[in-house]
């Protein structure tokens, strides 16, 4: 009996954002974020005791190994209403007032990347599936926002994570495997665009292909993945035209 070829065929790419798609200071970016919104919250917890709450929450959600059974966004109001006693409405409301009122004030953080642009809208016209496949650690609108200051069109995107939508971050692999659900694609026909060694490489857990965008590289240490391909902007477009034709 013959042997059967395993299909190997990219038949959706996941691209991460920060750092792969736009280029940004994301340390500042979030410090900024979490400035802002305690100033929504001063009356009813103590701003510095905010701040520091909510980046420990954010770390949270990307190192500690949630069970999979709260969002990402239920996680982060949990968490806020346990440690300041802050009512999930009043967090609501705040963030509402600073997507009225401060959101553009995030936006010199942001910086476009032309390359990036084309090599998305090229993918776009294969057909196949693309995801915004960045940590979701924030509301979908500080998502949107970014994209649009990097010049990329939401409906260029099939879907993308947010901390709504989501109950892993990266590099948790139940984070790539509800994607791969989502899209109906099996992992080992996924591809996992990304510039950072830990977070991005860990869809291998999956089954998924990398590609590591090395323009700005990430590397935190720690669990080193195996990196099928590597190279800058330039090097990825390559690798896409000839993989997707």
């Amino acid at each position: 009996m013959s042997d059967l070829k395993q299909d190997n065929t990219i038949k959706a790419i996941l691209f991460d954002l920060d750092g792969t798609l736009l280029r940004a200071n994301m340390r500042e970016f979030i410090a900024q974020y979490i400035h802002k919104l305690s100033s929504y919250c001063a009356d009813l917890a103590d701003p510095e005791q905010f701040k520091k709450t909510l980046l420990a929450t954010i770390r949270d959600l990307i190192h500690i190994e949630g069970d999979g059974s709260m969002t990402n966004e239920q996680r982060v109001h949990t968490k806020l209403h346990r440690e300041l006693a802050i009512p999930e409405s009043a967090v609501r409301e705040s963030l509402s007032l600073l997507r009225q009122n401060d959101l553009e004030g995030l936006k010199n953080f942001i910086h476009p990347i032309p390359l990036a642009q084309k090599i998305v809208n090229d993918c776009r016209k294969t057909g196949i599936p693309i995801v915004l496949a960045t940590n979701p650690v924030f509301p979908k609108f500080m998502i949107q926002a970014r994209m649009k200051w990097a010049g990329l069109k939401e409906d260029t995107f099939d879907y993308l994570t947010s901390y709504e939508n989501s109950n892993y971050c990266k590099p948790h692999a139940g984070y790539f495997q509800a994607i791969s659900e989502k899209l109906d694609i099996s992992p080992a026909n996924c591809l996992m665009v990304g510039n950072d060694l830990s977070h991005d490489l860990a869809a291998v857990a999956t089954g998924m292909k990398t590609f590591l965008v090395d323009t700005w590289l990430i590397d935190r240490g720690g669990t080193e993945w195996p990196c099928e391909n590597r190279g800058d902007h330039a090097s990825l477009q390559k690798f896409l035209q000839k993989q997707l034709g």
